[in-house]
């Protein structure tokens, strides 16, 4: 069952309603202040955000090169829309230290 109270921004969500409903899920997500929380059995599994969203996520941890390469990845597949240069993408790949000593 989808909790749809109208204030929060987050749903909770079991697997099978994801499934049944996941155009509705997926267009919802393009809206920056939606989550999801999907259940397992009632215990939460996952939390679903918009590529976008997460892609501003992921730029705020410049450390983890791993979720550099995913934002750079996001970044692609949305064509651009997320308005972030190839620059501002390009520092997230940098190391702390490196970026010091420059």
């Amino acid at each position: 069952m989808t909790d749809h109270n109208g204030h929060s921004p987050v749903r909770i969500i079991g697997s099978r309603e994801l499934h049944q409903g996941l155009p509705g899920i997926l267009e919802e997500l393009k809206k920056g202040e939606v989550r999801y929380v999907l259940t397992v059995h009632g215990k939460p599994r996952a939390v679903l955000v918009g590529a976008e969203s997460y892609l501003k996520m992921t730029l705020d941890r410049h450390d983890d090169p791993t979720e550099a390469l995913v934002g750079l990845q996001l970044s692609a597949l949305l064509g651009g829309e997320s308005g972030l240069s190839l620059e501002v993408l390009g520092k997230a790949f940098e190391h702390p230290k490196r970026a010091e000593e420059t």
